[in-house]
């Protein structure tokens, strides 16, 4: 099964060779998610000049043990880079460029899930494949290197505001910027850099990935279309805020006590307020009607929603999902994660 995978992918994973601003050379990894477009890490491309952007897998699954001919359409090739680097702000480790004449070359899908629909467990133990290129001792080429494992945990890096997965593989240097695949084919993240204590070699640390909506944001403010509409499930939901107590947020960041809901696809609107706490409702319900009035709610489909009495634009929806959220905060709660439309981002 994963097998197959690898075979779907091989082809869209290109090594990045780059002079670092100290002379000496390095090795990363980016992968085609479509229109030329390839992601990677942050750390790979910041401060180092691209030496060599290369494919060098066959744009077909070569699986006779004797036939090495290659179509000339199809063989391993050195990629032009004609846009970017565009590189993501602050702490988020991923990257993307843009090359030349990509359109033979096949791109991996990305998960269409955004981080804020993640649960803990979703996909724990799910297997999942890294492909990259960490450099091999006596070799004289770059090679391109598969490895499989599983989901062990999904957690929340300090100053980081994506998920993060932890997988049980070896990290090595090389890797970084490389797709982790799921059974699916698609990549549900991206590797930066492996978790370790002080100076320990980067092997006795964590393997991890970067979920890929960050790197999905990315190359959307970078130019990159994806070819599916719905790319991002919640792509009409306008606002969406996970909150939490503190003792909670102690114990699990991945817990919420009460979440704020606006969808709105210019023909309905849905509100929704979830919370255990009556009070909380209450709080949020009467800060959001205090900006744009709601009628009495509605219980439907086993969920009680909410509408607005006015035709209310998007901005006034989204002020009001922010005051409910500020209500909220002001008698104690902390924001888990949110997401608004129009480049908001999580938080």
């Amino acid at each position: 099964m994963m097998r197959n995978v690898y075979l779907k992918a091989k082809s869209a994973i290109a090594y990045v060779a780059v002079e670092t601003s100290d002379g000496d050379e390095s090795i990363g990894t980016a992968f085609h998610i479509g229109d030329g477009y390839f992601v990677t890490a942050k750390h790979v491309l910041d401060g180092n000049r691209v030496q060599e952007v290369s494919i060098t897998q066959p744009l077909i699954a070569n699986t006779c043990y004797h036939d090495n001919h290659l179509n000339e359409q199809i063989r391993p090739r050195t990629l032009k880079v004609i846009g970017g680097p565009w590189l993501a702000d602050g702490d988020i480790d991923v990257a993307v460029i843009r090359v030349d004449a990509a359109e033979d070359i096949p791109a991996i899908k990305m998960d269409s899930i955004h981080d804020i629909y993640q649960s803990e467990d979703i996909r724990l133990l799910s297997p999942v494949i890294c492909i990259g290129y960490p450099p091999i001792p006596l070799t004289t080429h770059p090679f391109q290197v598969a490895v499989d494992g599983k989901i062990n945990a999904l957690v929340r890096v300090r100053g980081s505001s994506y998920l993060t997965y932890v997988i049980s593989a070896t990290s090595r240097g090389g890797f970084s910027g490389g797709p982790v695949i799921d059974e699916a084919g698609l990549a549900i993240g991206l590797v930066t850099e492996s978790l370790v204590r002080d100076n320990h070699p980067v092997e006795a640390g964590f393997f991890t990935c970067l979920s890929i909506s960050a790197a999905a944001d990315l190359a959307i403010r970078s130019g990159w279309s994806p070819d599916d509409s719905v790319f991002y499930r919640d792509i009409e939901s306008l606002a969406w805020v996970k909150l939490a107590m503190p003792e909670t947020v102690r114990l699990n960041p991945h817990a919420h006590d009460a979440s704020i809901y606006v969808y709105d696809d210019d023909r309905d609107v849905i509100i929704t307020f979830s919370s255990h706490d009556q009070n909380a409702l209450s709080i949020a319900e009467s800060a959001f009607a205090s900006i744009c009035p709601l009628h009495e709610r509605e219980l439907v489909n086993d969920q009680w929603i909410w509408t607005p009495k006015n035709n209310s634009p998007a901005s006034e929806l989204k002020h009001a999902a922010i005051a409910a959220r500020d209500a909220l905060i002001a008698t104690g709660f902390c924001i888990v994660a949110e997401r608004f439309s129009g480049g908001r981002g999580d938080a």
